[in-house]
């Protein structure tokens, strides 16, 4: 899809890499990536290519737009390329006045999300694992940063003490949980209590630079390595954040799909044995996050849906509601560490009970891992 990048922000890209690349850009086109308007890949008239980043427009996005998003995107990439080169792409530049940020091309790239859906298995198991330890990297890279974090975020205008996107979206579901919990006679005051301990826990226990949103399609991959891309919604949390992404699996994600267990362990193993390698001690308090995390964003998915029909029928990528209910309820009821939070797990267990949510109900795994 061929975009019309005009005006002021054509000018101010053209400038960015004009001082990247070291000599005079123009431009000869601009192509959305991905079906979505705001992400552009753009060539100049000698070949050379580059990736812009523009605000996300109303309607691109299931969750409401954050103005904040280009801002942090950009403080973000700063910030890695300073202290943990090479988990992304690299920053050319931005333009606070237009809203955009300009980032490197990789060349001949896939996503993980395509490794999943339709490639080789043995591919898309490797690829997998790259993705676990290139959140390793990005972890072990930024432990200790925040200072450098919160600077940078502030000379792009953003406040150094805003939580985690996950933690704002639990204020938001917590209502709708509690109610939930007490329709299953669970004591909604201990629920509370148990869900300040998550908050606790995921705001103090192995932080690092926490990605946000760890999907497949933000997961590139190349002979170059592996490079996490999209950057809106990173914050200084537990690492856990990010991690449990592999466990739950995906809880943000339109690719949706259960991974074999054999590759779970492996990919686990890989993300501890990388972050071993970078001094990292995972003991048992990044288990305790592990599980908050899961406990998180099984609370979260649950208060969403009290009040409302469990599932539609609505699709959403891979599939619908209830297989991906089942299959988060589920990694929470067996993660060890759980019964830290012995009442958001009693309220979600009677929960999925009562929903049907049981050994019954098809999940879908990836095409492509059979």
């Amino acid at each position: 899809m061929t975009v019309d990048l005009a005006g002021a922000r054509r000018a101010a890209v053209e400038g960015i890499l004009t001082a990247a690349w070291g000599g005079p850009v123009t431009l000869a086109s601009a192509t959305g990536l991905a079906e979505r308007d705001h992400v552009l890949r753009v060539a100049s008239e000698d070949g050379r290519a580059a990736v812009v980043k523009l605000p996300r427009l109303p309607g691109d996005y299931p969750w409401p737009v954050d103005p904040e998003a280009v801002a942090r995107e950009w403080a973000s990439l700063e910030h890695l390329g300073a202290v943990a080169p090479g988990v992304a792409p690299r920053l050319l530049g931005g333009d606070g006045e237009h809203g955009l940020v300009v980032i490197e091309a990789l060349p001949d790239v896939r996503s993980l999300d395509e490794s999943l859906l339709g490639g080789d298995a043995a591919q898309a198991r490797e690829d997998v694992l790259a993705w676990s330890r290139a959140l390793a990297r990005l972890h072990a890279g930024t432990r200790g940063t925040a200072a450098g974090f919160a600077a940078a975020g502030a000379r792009r205008g953003l406040a150094a003490d805003r939580e985690s996107w996950w933690l704002e979206r639990l204020t938001g579901a917590e209502p709708g949980f509690t109610a939930v919990a007490r329709d299953q006679g669970v004591d909604p005051a201990a629920v509370a209590a148990d869900l300040e301990r998550i908050r606790t826990v995921l705001s103090t226990v192995h932080v690092a630079l926490v990605h946000g949103d760890p999907c497949p399609d933000n997961v590139l991959l190349s002979a170059a390595g592996c490079r996490l891309i999209d950057y809106e919604r990173t914050s200084m949390a537990s690492a856990a954040l990010d991690f449990a992404y592999l466990l739950s699996p995906f809880p943000s994600c339109w690719c949706f799909g259960l991974l074999p267990a054999d590759l779970v362990a492996a990919a686990t193993s890989a993300y501890e044995d990388a972050v071993s390698a970078a001094g990292v001690v995972l003991d048992d308090a990044w288990h305790q996050a592990v599980a908050a995390a899961l406990a998180l964003f099984t609370a979260v998915r649950v208060g969403d849906r009290r009040g409302g029909a469990l599932d539609d029928g609505t699709t959403w990528g891979t599939t619908t509601a209830r297989p991906r209910l089942a299959a988060w309820t589920a990694s929470l009821l067996a993660t060890p560490g759980a019964e830290a939070f012995p009442h958001v797990v009693a309220a979600v267990a009677a929960w999925r009970d009562e929903q049907g949510l049981d050994g019954t109900v098809e999940v879908p795994g990836y095409p492509a891992l059979g």
